[in-house]
C-alpha cells in the first residue's frame, strides 16, 4: 500500500460549501425572477394608463376642432378608435365629454358696439373628458381651458 494519499476521516466540507452556495445561487435567480415580473407588470399598466390619457386627449381634439359644443352644450359621448368598451364597436373607447363650463368673459379687442347687434366677446371655458377601461379599470380624466370668441351672451350662468 503506498501512502501518497493518506486515509483521513472525511467530514463533508465540500459538500456543505456546495449546498449553501446553491441555495445562495436560487435564491438570486428566484429574486430576479419576480423583480423582473413586478417590472412587466408596472410597465403593462403604465402603457395601459398613456392608451387611456391619449384616447381622452384624442375626444377633447375632436370635440374642442367645432363650436358645437359650445353652442348646444350637453354631455357626449363619443366612440375613438382603440378600445374594448359597449356601446361603441369593437376596438373603440367610449369616451365622455362633460358639458363645457364658461368661466369668465371679456369684451373682445378691436370691435365697437352697435345699437342692436351684438359684439363678440372673448370667452373661457373648462371641458372635462374622462373615460374607463372596463378592461382594466384604467382611468383617466383631463381637464381643457380653452379659449373662444363668441358674440356676447353666449357665457351660460347654469349651475354646475
Amino acid at each position: 500500500m503506498s501512502t501518497l494519499f493518506p486515509q483521513r476521516t472525511q467530514r463533508g466540507a465540500t459538500l456543505l460549501v456546495t449546498l449553501i452556495m446553491l441555495v445562495v445561487l436560487t435564491l438570486f435567480a428566484v429574486t430576479a425572477f419576480n423583480l423582473s415580473s413586478v417590472n412587466l407588470r408596472i410597465v403593462g399598466n403604465f402603457q395601459q394608463q398613456k392608451e387611456t390619457e391619449a384616447a381622452v386627449q384624442q375626444a377633447l381634439a375632436q370635440v374642442l376642432s367645432s363650436v358645437a359644443l359650445f353652442e348646444t352644450p350637453a354631455v357626449k359621448s363619443l366612440c375613438i378608435p382603440g378600445g374594448t368598451n359597449p356601446p361603441c364597436a369593437a376596438s373603440q373607447h367610449e369616451i365622455t365629454v362633460d358639458r363645457p363650463r364658461c368661466n369668465y368673459t371679456t369684451a373682445a379687442r378691436g370691435y365697437t358696439k352697435i345699437l342692436g347687434q351684438l359684439t363678440p366677446e372673448d370667452t373661457n371655458w373648462d371641458v372635462r373628458a374622462s373615460y374607463t377601461n372596463a378592461l382594466t379599470n384604467a382611468k383617466a380624466a383631463v381637464v381643457q381651458g380653452v379659449a373662444v370668441r363668441m358674440l356676447a351672451g353666449n357665457c351660460p350662468s347654469w349651475p354646475y
